[in-house]
């Protein structure tokens, strides 16, 4: 019982950090790019998300899988015992894998540097070929601060990634402020998140070499290459998908779009969507329980699992479509909701708000397949997925541009939202086939029939009290505990699960 105890406490520690991760990530995130938002303005700003989208493509390339990889077989070596051959086995296969990482981020970052131009020609944006040759520097930080992360997580010490990420986000909001006031371009932007990602490097290092020595020092043995290399294969290959469903619609609207403001609407929107998924993500923290928990028990944890990430997610995904136009003209100011422009921002904000529920179980299914050894059929699912979006992001783009063109934000937006779900529908099928896990349907009709109560209470709110700043912050939280108080009439909650909570914020205090 007591081994039992200090595994659940440890679990509810990570979560905790990994939540406070995730705030800290997101909303740094989300105060950084409303900062360069609103001083490079929509044009500016438009050519800064193409770049990062270019840089950030790039990177998720030359992952190869190697993050979750370093996470899964580390982790599974600690598990196994704390002697000097364990720490050599998890040495010997973190090292191995880390080069793989070093090597292609190196390659690709000097590609990108010496390519900027040809890449900017495609695009038709000259002004581009400068912040790629400066974003080749920081590609290559960025991929290799994607390595801490994993390493953290699976020593299962989640708050030195916490600590981390608040040196990058503190330091990347601090610096930005100084360098925009000499130089106010897109260039010096990314050279402001090379130093504040170095910083948090030089950090992680210095743990890891105090902390963790055994990780980075010592002899080494040789590894089950084949069983490695198989398990990032598949996971590149997810990764390489991924790509496609991340950036494909800002890359096509870049090519098609003539005027970069176009992207700047859409990359302001999609901003706050991935900030929304990353404070409501749990896929990190859950992984090591998937990856030790087998049969009835596995079955409980994943129906846990998405019992609480639906009952949150869903109302957020519901309100954040109905008040997105209000929280973007807030965020960025009036010059990101011209009123020529509103029901198309309005009518995109409404398909990409529903990848917030989309992305949070998306990541639930996928990390229940690779913590079993299984993450062939992600990839898989997610190629098909990949080849209908573009196929659907071009054709859409292509033909609602020939109407007007800020309908491209329209075409591109309904094509993701396509895509996506069927890729989440697809994987959900796949889990009740090869695990035999399928979510209680309470967990998704209960939260279903609030929201909609919750929907009509914010519309007719809005209908009686118009729209000033103050109402729309009135209706936002009278509809949360219209919500909540609709939850609990349903018993979508029960005493245990508030008996769990209050027991691990007790756990966190008592810390």
């Amino acid at each position: 019982m007591k081994e039992k105890k200090i595994v659940r406490d440890e679990v509810v520690k990570n979560a905790f950090y990994q939540s406070v991760l995730g705030i800290i990530s997101k909303f740094g995130a989300l105060i950084f790019t409303v900062i360069i938002a609103r001083v490079l303005f929509p044009e500016a700003f438009g050519i800064y998300s193409l770049a990062l989208t270019v840089i950030l493509t790039i990177v998720t390339l030359s992952d190869l899988g190697i993050g979750t990889a370093i996470t899964r077989y580390v982790s599974d070596s600690l598990g196994k015992g704390n002697n000097a051959s364990i720490k050599k086995e998890a040495r010997s296969r973190f090292l191995f894998l880390i080069k793989f990482k070093v090597i292609s981020s190196i390659v690709l970052s000097i590609l990108l540097f010496f390519l900027a131009g040809v890449v900017a020609a495609i695009f038709k944006k000259p002004e581009l070929a400068l912040p790629l040759q400066v974003g080749a520097i920081y590609l290559l930080i960025v991929s290799l601060y994607g390595i801490v992360g994993p390493i953290f997580l699976a020593l299962e010490k989640v708050k030195y990634s916490t600590i981390a990420e608040s040196i990058f986000e503190i330091s990347r909001v601090a610096l930005i402020f100084v360098f925009l006031y000499f130089y106010k371009n897109v260039a010096s932007v990314f050279i402001v998140l090379f130093i504040a990602l170095l910083l948090a490097i030089i950090y992680s290092f210095f743990v890891v070499r105090k902390r963790y020595k055994f990780l980075v020092s010592g002899k080494t043995r040789p590894v089950e290459r084949r069983r490695l290399l198989l398990f990032s294969g598949f996971l590149a290959l997810n990764s390489l998908n991924a790509v496609i469903f991340t950036n494909i619609d800002k890359l096509i609207l870049g090519y098609f779009t003539i005027d970069a403001k176009f992207i700047g609407f859409y990359a302001a929107i999609f901003t706050v969507i991935s900030g929304m998924i990353g404070l409501l993500g749990v896929g990190g923290v859950i992984f090591p329980v998937f990856v030790h928990s087998h049969g009835e028990k596995l079955k409980l944890a994943f129906r846990k699992t998405f019992h609480y990430l639906f009952l949150f997610t869903f109302p957020v995904t519901v309100g954040l479509a109905y008040a997105f136009v209000f929280l973007l003209r807030l965020l960025y100011g009036a010059a990101y909701v011209p009123v020529e422009y509103q029901l198309t921002i309005f009518i995109t904000s409404i398909f990409l708000s529903t990848l917030v529920l989309e992305g949070i179980l998306t990541a639930l299914y996928t990390t229940l397949f690779n913590a079993k050894e299984k993450p062939k059929w992600p990839a898989f699912i997610m190629i098909v997925a990949a080849l209908l979006n573009t196929v659907l992001t071009y054709w859409f783009v292509l033909e609602s541009i020939k109407i007007k063109p800020e309908y491209g934000l329209i075409g591109a937006a309904l094509a993701t939202f396509i895509s996506r779900y069927v890729n989440l529908i697809t994987l959900s099928a796949f889990a009740k086939k090869k695990f035999g896990i399928t979510p209680n349907k309470s967990s998704i009709f209960k939260p279903l029939i609030a929201s909609a109560i919750m929907l009509g209470f914010m519309m007719l709110f809005i209908y009686i009290f118009g729209q000033s700043t103050l109402s729309w912050f009135i209706m936002i939280i009278c509809s949360m505990i219209v919500y909540w108080f609709i939850i609990f009439l349903l018993k979508g909650v029960k005493k245990e699960d508030l008996q769990m909570v209050k027991n691990s914020l007790f756990f966190q205090r008592k810390k």
